[in-house]
């Protein structure tokens, strides 16, 4: 099989520039706010090879290419290369000012993650490459999603059309009559009616009666032109992800079940050539919204391609000069979720791949910690957290148990890969952090961690810091226990009002038992965005809003977006905690199922893992799985614990009654 080839992670940085910079707001292209790397122009593949026979190989490439055999030129005009029997050294430099260097090859001999790469005269590194892109035809320059047509599902009197629910693709329009029309798009009727007040349009100019025109890829329930089109005859050109969702989940809460649908909708809408934050406004590729797709998609799609293009795309090329996003608690995300992509597929390559961009970004991060280690914002570094209404001054207790989750993901990546020097360091690192944690932040009074230091003084009390601590293993049981209380089920904490971390403060309380009270927290939250007829999940919602209030954001009328993957959090809180599957060892070589009932007359799902599924079943007080898992579980169901055996010969069922 053969592939094309690029200098690693060049495609996805390459492909990140194009969709960011696609962008538009009130009629003008929104550049992103930080450092845009593009790929390397030149290029250099090259791979010994050992034929027995002379043979040939057909040549395509993005870009000039200058062939090279046992260093003499090799080729005339011709796409094919001749190659001689025995013992021989191909070099071929591509060079590509405008786009991604890369190469394809086909015959006796195939481009293949066996060549290696090298750009300036640096060290070689294995190429990188992608399933996507196995044929002559299939170029990485034209990579693009599939789509499907979809109509209108009605066209009101003032010639609003609604497409029925959310949805992301090329407007097709009629023209009535030569003339310029004017098409506004909103994911609310009220944005799509506001005219210039609202936040995307498209201007469009009609030579002819009947002509028709593809607009631009736009996010919209709704559509409205001003001008002449004829309105009876739009329809959009869907893009989709076209991956296939290897998750379900149902129960005997119908509220419930319509929250996960809907979830899953969003989930499905902002997969895209990444997991992009929402599909209306900013469609960047932000690693805070990026953590939380990654630990989404292991409970829907348990797509490896989607989620490490995403992280590569987010690190960029070196050197590592700001953080992430211009975010300093995004660059820690950034670094725990490559360590989750390992953990739930088992698949070390990426990580492998990663590992000294991990080190160059702590070691980046490293220069703006104080003494005692603690890290600190910086002029022109966004210390973001949440959208709430908090100091942000000072050293953040947040940041630092983020910063110690990195460690201790550094220190495990190590680990993995043999690095015992760097194990140790991070570890030793990480041990000295977690103390200095508990010497400054926690207050034994209060039984918590405090939110800040300023100034040499400890002060305020958030839900952050609290519910990242237990989720991440940084208190003690006791301690945890302690947080639960005071922090996370304590009506002085302020509440929390984004889907974002409502995510990780239902994770919290999950592992603290505190399912029920999660579940009715669900139920009213995400299920508040239903009843006002959301048909994906908001990028913020506040109960107390009224009206078009619910719209606003960034001082602008319709800023908000209203598909936002980091509200698509049920899915994750339904597979991991309901359904209870999750790995206790990389890919699923040991695994538990702890289902939680949550007060349910029954719950059903499935749940992907690498190479199969597990499907558990709650009903009548007993659990039934059924597994083709190949690593081995244990299921713990009413203080029982029950080994389930790896799928070797086919599915594996376990019922308790």
């Amino acid at each position: 099989m053969a592939y094309w080839i690029w200098f690693p992670h060049d495609f996805e940085i390459d492909l990140r520039g194009k969709v960011e910079m696609r962008r538009q707001e009130h009629g003008m292209t929104c550049p992103p706010i930080w450092r845009m790397d593009a790929p390397g122009r030149s290029i250099a593949f090259h791979k010994r090879y050992h034929l027995d026979k002379p043979g040939r190989t057909r040549m395509a490439s993005q870009g000039g290419a200058y062939v090279m055999l046992d260093g003499a030129a090799a080729k005339d005009k011709s796409e094919w290369i001749d190659l001689p029997a025995g013992d021989h050294f191909l070099n071929i430099q591509v060079m590509n000012l405008n786009g991604l260097p890369a190469l394809y090859l086909e015959g006796d001999l195939s481009t293949d993650d066996t060549f290696l790469a090298c750009e300036n005269n640096a060290d070689e590194v294995p190429c990188g490459w992608s399933p996507l892109f196995d044929t002559w035809e299939k170029r990485p320059e034209n990579y693009a999603l599939p789509t499907r047509r979809l109509e209108a599902a009605s066209v009101a009197a003032d010639g609003l059309v609604d497409f029925g629910r959310e949805v992301f693709g090329f407007a097709h329009l009629k023209a009535a009559a030569p003339g310029e029309a004017v098409v506004f798009y909103g994911e609310s009727a009220q944005e799509a009616r506001a005219g210039f007040t609202g936040e995307i349009w498209d201007r469009v100019t009609f030579e002819r009666a009947g002509q028709e025109v593809r607009l631009p890829s736009r996010a919209m329930r709704y559509l409205r032109a001003d001008g002449p089109v004829e309105m009876s005859s739009v329809w959009l050109e869907e893009e989709i992800n076209g991956l296939t969702m290897r998750a379900s989940f149902a129960s005997s809460d119908e509220r419930l079940n319509r929250i996960y649908d809907v979830s899953a909708r969003t989930m499905e809408l902002c997969t895209r050539e990444f997991f992009l934050d929402g599909i209306k406004r900013d469609r960047w590729v932000w690693a805070g919204d990026a953590l939380q797709s990654v630990m989404m998609n292991h409970y829907s799609y348990f797509d490896s391609e989607t989620a490490r293009r995403t992280l590569a795309a987010l690190r960029g090329r070196e050197p590592f000069d700001a953080h992430i996003n211009t975010i300093l608690d995004y660059t820690f995300y950034w670094m725990i979720a490559v360590w989750e992509d390992y953990f739930y597929t088992g698949d070390d390559r990426f990580l492998k791949g990663m590992y000294g961009k991990m080190v160059s970004a702590m070691e980046y991060t490293k220069k703006q910690c104080s003494a005692d280690g603690f890290v600190v914002g910086k002029p022109k570094d966004w210390v973001f957290v949440d959208w709430a209404d908090m100091s942000k001054e000072g050293e953040l207790c947040v940041e630092q148990v983020l910063l110690w989750k990195s460690l201790t993901v550094l220190a495990d990546s190590a680990r993995l890969l043999g690095k015992a020097a760097d194990e140790a360091r991070w570890q030793a690192e990480a041990d000295k952090l977690r103390a200095a944690i508990f010497d400054v932040f926690w207050d034994e009074e209060k039984g918590t961690l405090l939110h800040q230091r300023v100034n040499g003084k400890v002060q305020g009390h958030t839900r952050y810091a609290p519910m990242f601590a237990v989720m991440y293993g940084l208190l003690t049981g006791e301690q945890a226990r302690s947080v639960i209380e005071h922090s996370l089920l304590h009506d002085d904490a302020p509440e929390i009002t984004t889907p974002y971390m409502r995510f990780y403060e239902m994770d919290a309380l999950m592992r603290a038992g505190c399912a029920e009270q999660v579940l009715r927290d669900v139920r009213d939250y995400w299920g508040g965005m239903l009843d006002l007829g959301a048909t994906s999940i908001w990028e913020q919602f506040n109960p107390n809003e009224q009206g078009d209030e619910h719209w606003a954001m960034y001082g602008r009328p319709f800023g908000r977006s209203l598909c936002h993957c980091w509200g698509a959090g049920p899915i994750y809180l339904c597979g991991r905690y309901l359904l209870g599957v999750h790995p206790l060892e990389a890919g699923y070589a040991r695994y538990e199922i702890a289902p939680q009932a949550a007060g349910l007359e029954s719950v059903k799902g499935e749940v992907p893992v690498p190479g199969g599924s597990i499907r558990v079943e709650m009903e009548n007080g007993g659990v039934r799985v059924v597994s083709t898992c190949k690593g081995r579980g244990v299921l713990r169901w009413k203080e029982r614990e029950i080994e389930i055996p790896a799928a070797d010969g086919g599915p594996v069922e376990v019922l308790v009654k």
